[in-house]
């Protein structure tokens, strides 16, 4: 059974894992550019060394070891992001998916508000969600806002609001089942 509480620790694992990958990438970027100085540097580097009298030591062999240790970072990093993202879409789009809702709605103002269970909060599910169906949150699909604190939906009737909250999701579920689906 898919649980909104895996995919929040699954979203979370993904977002920290970006940040690794970013600041990774960052220093193998700096990484290539001094091995990419060092042969321009190299005649005059040395020659000064020479004239004063201490050791040149290009460093280029601790840089290349350097970028390869990063270069292996990034692989697994992505492998992991990649795996990660692949288990989050397939739980999310599960037929077996719970979302932690009171059974109970608020209706406010014409809408029907669900709250989480608990007072929950899935922020990291909505960031990684919102960033799979290319829309910001809160997500709104046909009459239906889903939020990381609720679920609200422009009508007063609750069973009119159950259905519509079931076609959301049915939506929501079908696109990412697309998105999953192996490229032809």
């Amino acid at each position: 059974m898919a649980d909104f509480n895996f995919l929040e620790k699954t979203a979370v694992r993904i977002k920290e894992n970006r940040a690794k990958l970013a600041q990774i990438e960052e220093s193998l970027a700096y990484v290539n550019t001094e091995i990419h100085e060092i042969p321009l540097k190299r005649n005059t580097e040395s020659t000064f060394a020479k004239i004063i009298g201490v050791g040149y030591d290009d460093r280029i062999d601790e840089l290349k070891k350097s970028k390869d240790s990063l270069e292996n970072q990034i692989k697994n990093l992505s492998d992991t992001v990649t795996s990660d993202m692949s288990s989050f879409i397939s739980e999310i789009s599960s037929p077996d998916l719970v979302i932690p809702l009171e059974p109970n709605p608020i209706i406010k103002d014409g809408k029907t508000i669900y709250k989480y269970r608990d007072g929950a909060k899935f922020n990291n599910i909505f960031d990684v969600l919102s960033e799979l169906l290319g829309l910001s949150a809160p997500l709104v699909v046909k009459d239906v806002m889903l939020s990381s604190t609720e679920i609200t939906i422009a009508t007063r009737e609750e069973f009119e609001a159950k259905q519509k909250f079931i076609s959301a999701m049915n939506e929501i579920q079908k696109t990412l089942q697309i998105k999953k689906s192996p490229k032809l």
